[in-house]
Formats: C-alpha cells, structure tokens, sequence
C-alpha cells in the first residue's frame, strides 16, 4: 500500500510538472519582431515632382505620398522633395550629387521627360545617357526606381498638339532601361492615358494647363507611386 501510494504521489507531481510547464509556456510573450531601419526616399523630378501649381503638402502627389511614408506604417522614413520647375535631364544630372546622393538615400525615384520632350537640342540618346549617367552616380545602396511622365493635354492647339507624340519615344527609353536593369518602374504614362480614355469626357479635369496635372492628376500619379513603393517598403 505504501508503494502504491508513492507511486501515486510521483505520477501527480510530475503531472503537476507538466501542466506547470504547459501553462508556463502559453503565457510567454513572442519574440518582439525586430524594427524596421531608418529609410529615407527622394523624389528627383521636374516640375510635376515638385508640385507646380497644387498645395504641395495637401495636394501634390508627393505630398501625399510623404505624409503616408512619414506616418510610421512603413517604419521610420524620411522623404526628400528633389524636384525643380523646368528641369529636362542635363539640368538634372548636373545636381545629382547636391540634391540626391549628398542624402545617400534608400530609395530614389527618377522622373524625368515633359521637358526633355520640349527641348529641341535633346535626343533620345542623350536622354538615355542622362538617365543612366543618375543611375551611375547613386550609392550601392540605393534601390532605384524609374518613372515615366503624364502626357499632355492634347488641346487642338498648333503649340501642344503633336507634344505626346514628341513625349512617347523618351518614356520607351525609361521603359527600356527598367527592363535592361530590372529595376522598379512606375509607368504613370501608360496608367494616365489609361485613365484619359475611361474618362474622356472630364479629361481637363485632370490638367491646370496642358502639361501639369491638377489635383485630380496627381491624386492618379500617387495612386501609382504608392502600388509600387509599398511592394519595396513592405520587404
């Protein structure tokens, strides 16, 4: 009897053991998942990136592109705006180094095209070499992503009539380059014209004059900024 009650006994403390360890385990809290580093984006563009002629903090698409990234739902991201009112690739190229690479960004975004188009001295050749030359001159780091432009407003008018035509063969060079690098492209150009078709009737809606977007316009380039950045910034 003596032998079967220490029997007893031992099966119950370890029984006691293992519903300790059990409840022990269920209560411990999981691995907190590492932070997300500090990543910083830049928006290298013309006047479109800059924000001409809409609220830049409201209105424009990198406005409301920044406040999204600086809102901690992808991290810790700061977003610098390099854009500048008229400038083609040559112009950009020359302050690659003060603008872009002096901020040794994670993420930057080249858009470039609706002044290059207008200039008569520009070839496409030379358009491509400027992309490139950017691309070149960025950290190793840095994950580049290209973006094509909106097209114009094609108003009947003798001076913006054949501009998109003008527009067509820069934005295939960005498209080619993408493909030849296998970098990220945002092709805004394709979307934009999409959306002009589906909404023809309203088409200046979407423009304050023939080349710059109104608020409309760029609440259709954020959305196909924000499609691809989220892919990069969730990795």
């Amino acid at each position: 009897m003596i032998m079967e009650a220490k029997t007893v006994l031992t099966g119950s403390f370890f029984g006691l053991l293992i519903t300790f360890a059990i409840i022990s385990g269920c209560g411990k809290k999981p691995e907190p998942k590492p932070e997300r580093p500090h990543r910083s984006v830049v928006f290298f563009g013309d006047s479109v990136t800059y924000g001409y002629g809409v609220d830049g903090e409201d209105e424009s698409y990198y406005g409301r592109i920044s406040k999204v990234l600086r809102s901690g739902l992808f991290g810790d991201v700061t977003t610098i705006n390099a854009g500048i009112s008229g400038n083609d690739t040559s112009e950009g190229l020359t302050r690659v180094t003060t603008d872009v690479t002096a901020h040794n960004p994670d993420i930057v975004i080249i858009a470039f095209g609706l002044n290059d188009c207008q200039n008569r001295s520009m070839t496409t050749e030379n358009f491509r070499s400027n992309i490139i030359n950017m691309i070149a001159a960025m950290p190793s780091k840095t994950q580049v992503i290209l973006a094509t432009s909106n097209s114009f407003l094609e108003t009947g008018q003798s001076s913006w009539e054949d501009l998109n035509d003008s527009l067509d063969p820069f934005m295939e060079e960005i498209r080619a380059i993408a493909r030849e690098r296998e970098l990220p492209l945002i092709d805004v150009n394709r979307i934009w014209k999409d959306q002009l078709k589906r909404d023809s009737r309203h088409m200046e809606s979407f423009y304050i004059d023939p080349t710059h977007p109104s608020v409309k316009g760029h609440g259709v380039i954020y959305e196909a900024y924000m499609n691809v950045l989220r892919r990069i910034l969730m990795k």
